[in-house]
């Protein structure tokens, strides 16, 4: 299979979710197998160049550049993950390069550790450091040069590989957290970094990775990786090729990130000219202005989700229903405090020792979702009869989170006296004034302006006291108002949604077409 199709596709696979990571990865898989272009029968095949690499190890060796390499277990057929071209041959990385040596930093060095990569570019960035001896770390041992190809086995698929590009001075010195490989002549340090990234030799590093809070792979295990050796003409012609191809990624990439920042920039800005109209004849005029390019507006979620705002945000303003501008319709609303229009509690304190009583489902804040309940995950606690009776939950409860995410809330249209709530819940019952949904409005609404956040305290876990919880402010229409403006809002966030799933099952057809066009190519999904 040549890279043909891999062509035909390109742009439209950039557009799926994550298709340039994905772009990039197929480019490396059709490298590493000899799928990127056509073979050079002219090539000196890979074998000479193995015999090459041991009759230059044997004279470094006998130099005393290099250590006698340890005796290296023979590669099986089942070991090979995939078949290379016939002028290829396969080898472990011990055999392609050597490590430079160590030592303990016995004058001024130049030391790089892992935070140094820029692994993006694969190279090493300005964040090194020109230490004195007693300085050093005391991982500061592992010797690179120019040319050097280093690899972070301390939580390796995050990619921290770079190529030591130039002779530092003081002489450079790496972190142990480093597999340090200098290729022999004939080996590509360039082919040898996109072998290192490309999905094969990430598997391989996962399955022989140990630990769980900081996974890693030993560099005893890391060197007896394998590798696809090319003829070395073929290595830089990949090279060669995988450079156009990974400058093309970065060129669409820039390019998608440049139409978002403009679809963002439109979004914001028309949706906040809503907010700013300073007539009623202003308002609709944008208004029509903002649905006649809404398509365009809420092409990427972040859109929606500044729609979603501006919507609540008009709804308290009581912008959305008809006749809002009318003289003394909104001089009919008032401000009042929570605790005015409400009765609000706290729930039951969880202390194992001390509670009493039959198991009880309760909920968490955690149960709590803006404008909805994660049922999924439901705890059981002692409770008494009277407690019971006191925390049950009826219908049209508000629950709103006293910690975690202060202020998120949610209506509760469960069944009735089933669950009770934890002490990290309010519960607030409205009057005959109030509807819940308006009062969820008025809270999603200070919550995005950062109005809520004036009354939390704590300096870095943030809670909202029942105390200040009782003395929000909020404004409040007529309940026959409300009703109109729960209604409008209803409809309108019924259209976010709508659009969300449109841009989900977007998304979701173009991830199915890009497996399609990668299986087809035969390298599995990626």
């Amino acid at each position: 299979m040549t890279d043909t199709l891999l062509f035909e596709h390109f742009a439209t696979l950039a557009t799926a979710p994550d298709g340039i990571a994905r772009l990039r990865e197929l480019i490396l898989q059709f490298a590493v197998r000899g799928k990127l272009g056509t073979q050079d029968a002219g090539d000196e095949p890979a074998g000479k160049l193995s015999c090459k690499i041991l009759e230059e190890k044997k004279r470094l060796i006998k130099k005393g550049e290099i250590s006698k390499s340890r005796a290296l277990p023979k590669i099986e057929s089942e070991e090979i993950p995939f078949q290379v071209p016939k002028n290829w041959i396969w080898l472990r990385l011990e055999d392609i390069g050597y490590n430079c040596g160590q030592k303990v930093p016995d004058k001024i060095f130049t030391y790089i550790d892992v935070t140094a990569i820029n692994k993006e570019k694969g190279l090493i960035g300005d964040d090194v450091n020109v230490l004195q001896p007693n300085e050093a770390p005391s991982r500061a041992r592992k010797l690179v040069k120019n040319g050097t190809v280093i690899y972070s086995t301390v939580r390796p698929y995050l990619l921290n590989i770079a190529i030591v590009d130039k002779d530092f001075n003081p002489e450079p010195i790496v972190s142990t957290a480093f597999a340090v490989v200098h290729p022999f002549e004939g080996i590509s340090n360039r082919y040898l970094f996109y072998y290192l990234r490309s999905k094969p030799f990430v598997e391989y590093v996962e399955s022989q990775m140990t630990g769980m809070a900081y996974p890693a792979i030993n560099d005893q295990k890391f060197h007896v990786g394998l590798i696809p050796v090319p003829p070395t003409a073929e290595q830089h012609r990949i090279v060669a090729k995988v450079d156009r191809l990974m400058a093309l990624c970065d060129e669409l990439e820039a390019r998608q990130q440049q139409e978002r920042a403009g679809c963002l920039k439109l979004g914001t800005a028309s949706l906040a000219s809503l907010q700013n109209a300073e007539s009623p004849v202003a308002f609709e005029r944008q208004w029509a202005q903002v649905f006649t390019a809404f398509t365009l507006i809420c092409d990427c979620p972040e859109n929606i989700e500044i729609l979603r705002q501006t919507i609540l945000n008009l709804a308290v303003q009581g912008r959305l229903t008809e006749g809002w501008h009318e003289t003394g319709i909104l001089k009919r609303w008032k401000s009042v405090t929570l605790n005015q229009v409400t009765r609000c509690r706290l729930g039951k304190m969880l202390d194992k020792a001390k509670n009493q009583g039959m198991l009880t489902p309760y909920l968490r804040n955690t149960n709590v979702r803006w404008f909805g309940f994660d049922l999924s995950d439901i705890k059981n606690i002692k409770a008494t009869d009277n407690e019971r009776e006191e925390l049950s939950l009826q219908h049209g409860d508000v629950l709103i989170c006293e910690g975690g995410e202060p202020g998120r809330c949610a209506i509760w249209k469960g069944p009735e006296k089933k669950y009770i709530f934890q002490k990290a819940l309010h519960r607030v019952r409205v009057g005959d004034q109030l509807l819940p949904e308006w009062l969820c409005f008025c809270l999603k609404d200070a919550m995005n302006s950062g109005r809520l956040s004036e009354q939390f305290t704590g300096s870095t876990i943030k809670h909202l006291t029942g105390v200040s919880l009782k003395q929000f402010l909020f404004p409040l229409p007529p309940l026959a108002e409300q009703h109109r403006i729960v209604a409008k809002v209803d409809a309108l966030m019924a259209l976010c949604d709508a659009l969300e799933l449109r841009l989900k099952e977007r998304a979701t057809i173009q991830s199915k077409f890009a497996d399609a066009v990668v299986k087809s190519i035969g390298l599995g999904v990626i």
